[in-house]
């Protein structure tokens, strides 16, 4: 494979192009060498146009029709999927998924980036290499569609060193080189990942109570903000997105919580996170309360299908969040 800095000139393939996976493989097709070719397989047909006509501009890019078409053509797959069992169809449907082809001359790299349970990816890594088809390493990721556009997501990685070695220079073309971080043996990616995430929504939560209570006693939110900011309240969500719309402008409540991580997304990780504690035996003081609200927002049309820090809409009025 190629140093670090160059992504070897093969042949991509990459499967899901929805928020996250957009940039993601827009960056990919426009970073690889332009003699490489780059097959994409998309079910949502006016999905997969916009992207073909935008990317024609940076390289040529091929459809695939299945996983199976496109395994049989690429070297190096990419797959951005949102749920466990959306993976498991496009890996092992005996009729169209991946590992439905014959055993190549040379192993495929397979960069398993959604965010699904760690059972799940270690058993299907297993598989992967019993087949004889190809590696795979689950390498999830950080940083929201903003950093998905820009080329600057963060990924965890999980498998062998050597495969990691293999996929960085893949994986720069779409984060940052020093937020490539190998966490350790297959699922270790996830696992950090899901532990990452669910922080992330513990402190949004508390940020939103505190924002409410400020609120509701008449502080300035903007003055508030500042002093969490410059304080030990802090957070990654209290500097950038604020529930309180206006205090910074290019939060997602700037932007009414249209588009970005969904509800639906947010419960699942929070959920994977949760029963990682269960498996391992860790005591939980705040999980179950975090579920919860994650539970109602599947359910409630102030938040239903909006993006995950839509349930601000809880706290500012004046009813309970669980």
């Amino acid at each position: 494979m190629a140093s670090i800095d160059a992504p070897p000139d093969a042949t991509y393939g990459f499967v899901g192009i929805g928020v996250m996976g957009y940039g993601m493989a827009m960056n990919l097709r426009s970073k690889i060498p332009s003699t490489s070719k780059f097959i994409l397989c998309e079910i949502n047909g006016t999905r997969r146009d916009q992207f073909i006509n935008e990317a024609s501009a940076k390289g040529k890019v091929e459809v695939a029709q299945s996983p199976k078409e496109l395994a049989q053509l690429a070297d190096i797959i990419v797959t951005m999927l949102p749920k466990a069992r959306h993976v498991e169809t496009v890996f092992k449907d005996p009729n169209t998924g991946f590992l439905s082809i014959g055993k190549p001359e040379t192993p495929k790299l397979f960069l398993e980036c959604s965010s699904i349970d760690t059972a799940a990816s270690v058993a299907l890594a297993k598989e992967v290499d019993e087949s004889g088809i190809g590696r795979m390493i689950d390498a999830p990721v950080s940083g929201g569609p903003q950093g998905s556009d820009a080329g600057t997501l963060t990924f965890m990685c999980g498998g062998p060193e050597d495969l990691f070695q293999q996929g960085l220079p893949i994986l720069a073309t779409m984060g940052k080189r020093d937020s490539i971080v190998h966490c350790g043996d297959q699922g270790a990616g996830l696992a950090t990942k899901q532990l990452n995430n669910y922080l992330g929504y513990v402190g949004y939560l508390g940020l939103c109570e505190v924002m409410a209570t400020g609120v509701k006693y008449g502080l300035d939110p903007k003055k508030l903000s500042d002093v969490i900011n410059m304080s030990s309240g802090m957070n990654w969500n209290s500097l950038h997105h604020n529930p309180v719309k206006g205090v910074n402008p290019n939060a997602s409540s700037a932007k009414d919580f249209k588009g970005g991580f969904s509800v639906e997304l947010a419960q699942g990780v929070i959920e994977d996170a949760t029963n990682l504690m269960s498996q391992v035996g860790t005591k939980k003081v705040l999980a179950d309360s975090v579920m919860d609200v994650y539970t109602k927002a599947l359910q409630d049309p102030r938040t239903k299908g909006q993006e995950a820090r839509s349930v601000w809409r809880f706290f500012e009025g004046s009813e309970s969040p669980n």
